[in-house]
């Protein structure tokens, strides 16, 4: 049973859901979500078979799959997004680089926050304080070829559930954040707020002043904001890198 609990909890955190969000696709309360991945909790077939849905896959599937590992040794990994087919784990030639576990070896660690970073103007609700549904340790190595950093301080990951920006940031990409630049720092993309709406969003500044809000799926037409808007945003922070996972059967 305990391999099973693990694997609830790697798909978990794979589609990227917390306990609560897991509990809502089921109609239970988180407590009892708790219990099941804390081993407190003897967790029966009918619900396992329910769980197994609610976790996108079959029941056999969870009960006696297993988990894939994809090497990106022939991937490009350069450039601005790294195109990969992933479970749980990526690996680089022989050597894992980024798993969803601590060790020794890979210690640097991304959190991804529960935060529906809209890439279209209408923009989503998003918490002052998102929840994080769960974390990524990379390896030096990883950290240097997917993020092409030496430190993972203040990096973390939000997704995006629209087209706008399109081809840069696909519908469902993992988008890498530095949070350390919570403010306009030149041309680029950046993660914002206006009226507590988050948005992804590539900001350009204009001669005469104010600024052009881009997105680059050409089906958008651009937005143009004052000077005081701008200042009144609260910067996320700013756009490193994206992540486009095809995901894979298993």
């Amino acid at each position: 049973m305990s391999k099973i609990i693990e694997k609830i909890k790697s798909r978990r955190r794979e589609l990227r859901l917390s306990q609560q969000q897991l509990a809502d696709r089921l109609g239970w309360g988180q407590s009892r979500i708790g219990n099941y991945e804390a081993g407190v909790r003897d967790i029966s077939t009918e619900d396992l078979k329910e769980i197994a849905s609610a976790l996108e896959m079959t029941f056999d599937e969870l009960v006696s799959g297993g988990y894939a590992s994809t090497n990106i040794r022939n991937q490009a990994i350069s450039g601005s997004s790294v195109n990969i087919k992933t479970a749980n784990q990526i690996s680089l030639g022989t050597g894992l680089i980024m798993q969803l576990e601590q060790d020794a070896s890979h210690t640097h660690r991304i959190d991804y926050l529960d935060v529906r970073a809209a890439a279209g103007l209408t923009g989503f609700e998003n918490s002052d304080y998102p929840e994080i549904v769960s974390s990524l340790f990379l390896s030096d190595e990883g950290l240097l070829q997917i993020i092409g950093r030496k430190s993972a301080a203040g990096i973390k990951i939000v997704n995006v559930p629209t087209d706008s920006m399109e081809p840069t940031i696909r519908k469902g990409d993992w988008v890498f954040l530095d949070t350390n630049i919570d403010y306009y720092n030149g041309d680029g993309v950046y993660a914002f707020a206006i009226d507590n709406a988050l948005f992804i969003k590539r900001i350009q500044k204009l001669v005469g002043g104010g600024y052009r809000l881009h997105s680059d799926n050409k089906d958008y037409d651009p937005q143009d904001i004052t000077d005081e808007i701008c200042q009144t945003a609260k910067f996320v922070g700013r756009f490193i890198k994206t992540i486009h996972i095809d995901v894979a059967s298993l």
